[in-house]
């Protein structure tokens, strides 16, 4: 997984995003976006993640659309990421969009080191995951 990294690297508050080729390409625009609607100075940690079916589905599932398949390596792909939220000093928030934002939701039930989490339009439809959900509140 490549990291990318985004705003004051010194910054209290870290948003850690899983991202693929399409997202970086507008992820300028999220900067400036989160700049000019916050008084709050962060970091963005945009982790690109090579297979977006395989590295962000929390459990193997047939595809839904299409003819790719999920491949259940979320908990490699939070393996890679909690190294990058160490430092108790700071906030850290998750967040993603789509399959992204499932991952996200689904990252919070696995750890306590995300402070905040936001998903945009996560994948709830997802196999499994209304039942995952309601066994782990």
């Amino acid at each position: 997984m490549e990291i990318e990294e985004y705003g004051n690297p010194a910054s209290d508050i870290v948003l850690i995003q899983p991202v693929d080729e399409h997202d970086l390409a507008l992820i300028e625009n999220e900067i400036t976006a989160i700049a000019d609607n916050s008084d709050k100075d962060f970091r963005l940690i945009a982790v690109k993640v090579d297979d977006w079916n395989t590295d962000l589905s929390p459990w193997q599932a047939p595809a839904v659309f299409g003819k790719d398949a999920f491949g259940g390596e979320a908990r490699d792909t939070l393996s890679a990421i909690l190294p990058l939220c160490e430092d108790k000093s700071k906030a850290y928030c998750i967040g993603g969009y789509s399959l992204a934002g499932l991952f996200a939701l689904w990252a919070a039930y696995q750890t306590d080191a995300f402070s905040g989490v936001a998903a945009v339009s996560p994948s709830v439809w997802f196999p499994g995951w209304s039942a995952y959900a309601r066994e782990h509140v």
